[in-house]
């Protein structure tokens, strides 16, 4: 009994229970057999009685009885698994029905045309028809064209790989509604093993997405306004000098136009995308900030200035540099202003070292206030200021060009001249503008320069 207990105690399957059974009985057979014969070598009758006339056959016989139990106890034992395989894959597919029934996210399961052969009760929500219904029906019958071919192409794609595609978004037509929603495809096989469809989840994103847009848009809004009061501050400064016209907004379309043009150029393509590109346009009105600083005696004087008074305009550029600087302080993160303190504090350096504050020479420079050199000289140029009259486009583009290399960099005077004809439109755009909508202000910066003895 202990031998039993321990072989059923390793886990012996019983096809080798009942082999090392039959073993056993023989042994014991035999065992006997010989005990008898050696205490008694003349037939007994109660042996012949309980074993047969032949005696040599019970041998057999034992053997005979222990391979028909092997053989029943093999059978039952297999009956005796596959009854509780089935009970268990009944059990395992019942609770993975329950949870696809219970679940958010809707389940289908399709053909290999598409046509539903299993929808969850979700499907059926998310596509607004009862189950049984849409048994009778195709996935496709509910997508607009282009997410029509989007699913043809995701099927076509887990058909020939074989591997599932784990997101892709669609647009799904429910009545005169269109829902937004992010899918999964996988290849579904049989038992088998052979392809018969897809399956895969339908997640409504509808309610997601509109917030999304709403973010958006909020986010848009909030950027316009942002822009507008930067615009609207810069302007202030520009009152005291420039007069009320479009000087900012010419010079930030001029900045973003040569800052495009001058991505092309190789080794600049890491440096200038699409996040610098922005920042320079929102940044570059910012340029001249710090004239708020400069006493009007000496920014609106007509005439040549001394030394002294040059000296003391130079001063925008720190004033200008130093103000954006403690905006940054009370900013978490990068921000644009980054560029709008390099534009302020060094749009007047020049390329051979010549320029202020600092006298930075060549790539020392940053390339924000490099472009915005340009741009700035170009846009004065070509405009009239209370101390000179506007020279002709032709007239600036040929001053540029023959300060190219000396007092701007040669890349942003060729990217300069390259755009010429978009620079000149810009400009002229702009200026019809100005006549239309600024006349009355104009007349009170008119007033304001008389009054202030200009």
């Amino acid at each position: 009994m202990r031998l039993f207990s321990r072989l059923r105690s390793t886990h012996v399957d019983m096809a080798d229970f009942m082999v090392l059974t039959a073993i056993f009985l023989s042994a014991a057979y035999w065992g006997l057999e010989a005990l008898i014969n050696l205490f008694s070598p003349e037939e007994i009758s109660f042996y012949r009685e309980l074993f047969g006339p032949k005696v040599g056959d019970m041998g057999m016989r034992i053997i005979v009885l222990c391979l028909f139990l092997i053989f029943g106890s093999h059978v039952q034992f297999t009956i005796n698994n596959r009854k509780r395989a089935e009970q268990a894959l009944r059990e395992s597919e019942e609770k993975y029905r329950t949870i696809l029934e219970s679940i958010e996210e809707g389940y289908y399961e399709v053909d290999a045309e598409g046509q539903f052969t299993f929808v969850n009760d979700s499907t059926s929500r998310i596509l607004g028809q009862p189950k049984a219904e849409l048994l009778q029906m195709s996935l496709h019958q509910f997508l607009a064209d282009q997410s029509d071919r989007t699913l043809t192409s995701t099927f076509s794609q887990c058909r020939r790989t074989g591997r599932p595609v784990k997101a892709f978004d669609c647009e799904l037509r429910r009545d005169e509604a269109v829902l937004h929603i992010e899918g999964s495809a996988s290849p579904l096989h049989s038992r088998t093993r052979e392809w018969i469809g897809f399956r895969g989840m339908l997640r409504d994103r509808t309610e997601k997405k509109r917030l999304e847009m709403e973010l958006l848009e909020s986010s848009r809004k909030l950027q316009q306004a942002r822009a507008a009061t930067i615009l609207g501050l810069a302007k202030l400064a520009e009152y005291r000098d420039e007069g009320t016209g479009t000087h900012l907004e010419r010079i930030r379309e001029y900045a973003r136009l040569l800052a495009e043009k001058m991505a092309q150029i190789p080794h600049y393509r890491e440096q200038i995308d699409q996040g610098f590109i922005e920042d320079i346009y929102q940044s570059a009105i910012l340029h001249d900030i710090g004239k708020v600083g400069i006493p009007d005696t000496v920014l609106l004087k007509p005439g040549e200035l001394t030394d002294e008074e040059f000296e003391i305009i130079k001063c925008h550029t720190i004033f200008g540099g130093d103000a954006i600087t403690s905006i940054q302080a009370q900013i978490e993160g990068r921000s644009f202003l980054n560029i709008g303190r390099e534009i302020a504090y060094n749009h007047h350096e020049k390329w051979d070292g010549s320029g202020y504050p600092r006298g930075l020479h060549g790539a020392d420079i940053p390339l924000a206030a490099r472009i915005v050199a340009v741009a700035d000289v170009y846009d004065a140029l070509t405009t009239k200021r209370f101390y000179k009259e506007a020279f002709s486009h032709a007239k600036a583009m040929q001053i540029i060009s023959g300060l190219r290399g000396t007092h701007f960099d040669p890349e942003v005077v060729d990217a300069f001249m390259v755009l010429e004809a978009q620079l000149n439109r810009v400009r002229e755009e702009k200026l019809r503008h100005e006549k239309k909508v600024i006349p009355a202000a104009t007349g009170c910066q008119q007033r304001f320069q008389q009054a202030s003895g200009m």
